[in-house]
């Protein structure tokens, strides 16, 4: 059973002393809770399994706004705006399972007579202090000016990080308001824009802390017939220094609408870097520990953003209207811990943690597979190799295939770019809408790993046991041009399969009739409306796995191997 109950209080208080100044408050709360029984007579081999959960979620936010907002004159407008707020999230939850019950009579209200007993509890919590001012300030409404400042603040970064200031400032240019425009029969609107500003990201709750478990990793016996003792172990490091990551950049734009609005749309050209970036950043074996959340170097980012409306046909009885958006961004890592380890006047790269100086965020660094060894390739097959595994190029020429030697950079898994396109025509009552997606990658990019085996990778049989192997392109001695090799599990040097993502697919699709309008206020309604739509009916794609936008591949071991959902809908929309 889900419950939640909600509710927003406001308060608006006009200063009668001072024109244009008001005060609101708001406060808004949310109390979710769920409890979650289930029991089955088949789980945990045919012997029975109950489970209760009570899990609750309290949400609660406080805004206190102070605006100023008066036109001072026919020329100058001012808007001022102060924030000061609070936000703080509690979960709770508490979960009994049961397992070997002989009698499911009672089943999760009776998990006492389970043989074997688990108790587990969670609670955490994450509070936000934000402050905020803003000066919004218009000279006859063609130059135009923003200024704003936030003090912002996490519970999640350590004592002396908790608060990072994130200041901006954007100015714009209203053209069409010009004399020299203003009398132009083609440009109805046509505005210059630039900002430049900071904002931050946070981490997740607790990420500065070190991490205590009390499970059954860390228990104990002190001698030989001595009873257990739950002990406790760190299972995560500290990290006190851990603050903010921020990002600065400028953006430059433009607005526009010409030919009686028949064409608009806007330009967007951005520059960004980011400092302090946070990272799971991957820590030795030697160190007790996988990994450990930290702020690494420095990435740039750039970018074109556009989009286009147009109405090519406007009449009283047919009209078509196109919206087309497009988007590219390119990124690269600046810098990371600025260590030359190895002295060779270069800042070396995170190997582990996947991070190359030069390189995009989501490079790709592994083998390059030049085919598959073949059984009369015995004589040439490297120690450690067999026929049905990928034959990988060996970089150094050393006639040894090393992770250290012979792996290189060969692509990335962000895009090049990416585009839609929706088209709308009206006839009458009837309305055709469409639109296209597509993401392309250019050279060696949107790639994507799509290996048919299902984890773990070491358990012979896992692979041969889903149900859509038979029909996937591996090796074997009667198939050696195969694409994947033979299945089983991996040698130690494996190497992998890498595609491209690169797709185009008509994600919307509807036809909408709107019955005529006298009939249907005649039965008391003031619209009806029939409509058939389509979603994901067709994508025109390369890629072998589930969903080439996501990356999702063929193996179940990733856990997201879901194929994209396509449907069709039928229905009717009424208003009273």
């Amino acid at each position: 059973m889900r419950n939640n109950i909600s509710g927003i209080f406001y308060a608006n208080v006009k200063i009668p002393q001072i024109k244009g100044l008001s005060y609101r408050i708001n406060f808004s709360n949310n109390y979710r809770w769920d409890a979650l029984s289930n029991s089955s007579p088949f789980d945990a081999g045919q012997a029975g399994r109950a489970i209760k959960i009570n899990r609750a979620t309290y949400d609660m936010l406080l805004d206190n706004i102070i605006t100023y907002d008066r036109q001072l004159n026919e020329n100058h407008g001012l808007n001022v705006t102060l924030l000061y707020g609070w936000n703080q999230i509690n979960f709770d939850e508490t979960r009994a399972e049961g397992t070997n019950i002989s009698n499911l009579a009672l089943s999760y209200n009776s998990l006492e007579q389970a043989v074997i007993q688990q108790i587990f509890s969670d609670a955490w919590e994450e509070k936000y202090l934000y402050q905020m001012g803003r000066i919004n300030y218009d000279f006859q409404d063609k130059y135009l000016l923003t200024a704003t400042i936030r003090r912002d603040g996490f519970s999640g970064f350590s004592e002396n990080n908790k608060f990072g200031i994130f200041p901006s400032l954007g100015v714009g240019w209203v053209l069409s308001e010009e004399g020299f425009l203003a009398d132009n029969k083609w440009v109805e609107f046509l505005k210059l824009r630039a900002s430049y500003g900071v904002n931050g990201n946070l981490t997740s709750r607790y990420s500065s802390l070190a991490r205590v478990s009390a499970g059954a990793g860390s228990q104990y016996v002190f001698g030989d017939g001595a009873s257990t003792v739950n002990g406790q172990q760190i299972v995560s490091l500290a990290n006190p220094n851990l603050t903010w990551e921020r990002t600065e950049g400028i953006n430059l734009g433009l607005d526009f609408s010409i030919l009686k609005g028949r064409i608009g749309g806007s330009v967007d050209y951005y520059q960004s870097t980011t400092t302090d970036l946070l990272w799971n950043f991957v820590l030795p074996q030697i160190t007790g520990f996988t990994s450990i959340t930290s702020n690494v170097g420095e990435i740039s980012n750039n970018g074109l953003e556009f989009l286009l409306n147009l109405s090519p046909v406007s009449q009283p009885n047919f009209s078509w209207d196109i919206s087309f958006n497009f988007a590219r961004n390119d990124n690269k890592i600046e810098s990371l811990l600025g260590l030359d380890i190895n002295e060779d006047g270069r800042e070396d790269d995170l190997i582990a943690n996947g991070l190359f100086i030069g390189e995009s965020i989501g490079t790709i660094y592994d083998y390059v597979v030049d085919g598959i060894w073949q059984i009369n390739e015995k004589d040439q097959i490297p120690s450690g190799f067999a026929p049905g595994l990928y034959k990988l190029r060996d970089l150094n020429g050393d006639g040894r295939i090393t992770p250290q030697d012979d792996r290189q950079v060969i692509g990335r898994t962000e895009p090049a770019y990416q585009f839609g396109i929706q088209n709308t025509l009206r006839y009458k009552d009837f309305t055709f809408r469409f639109f296209i997606k597509s993401i392309q990658g250019g050279n060696d990019g949107f790639l994507g790993l799509n290996n048919p085996w299902a984890g773990p990778y070491n358990t012979p049989g896992n692979a041969q046991s889903t149900n859509w192997f038979s029909e996937t392109d591996y090796w074997t001695p009667s198939n050696p041009n195969a694409i994947y090799r033979r299945p089983g599990p991996d040698a130690a040097i494996g190497g992998s399969r890498f595609f491209a993502r690169n797709f185009v697919r008509l994600q919307d699709v509807s036809l909408a009739y709107n019955l005529n309008s006298k009939w249907v206020e005649r039965i008391g309604l003031q619209n009806l409306k029939v409509f058939v739509s389509g979603k994901n009916l067709i994508t025109l794609t390369d890629w072998e796995g589930w969903d080439p936008e996501t990356g999702q591949g063929l193996s179940t071991a990733q856990g997201l191997a879901l194929p994209v959902m396509r449907g069709v809908s039928f229905g009717l929309d009424i208003s009273l």
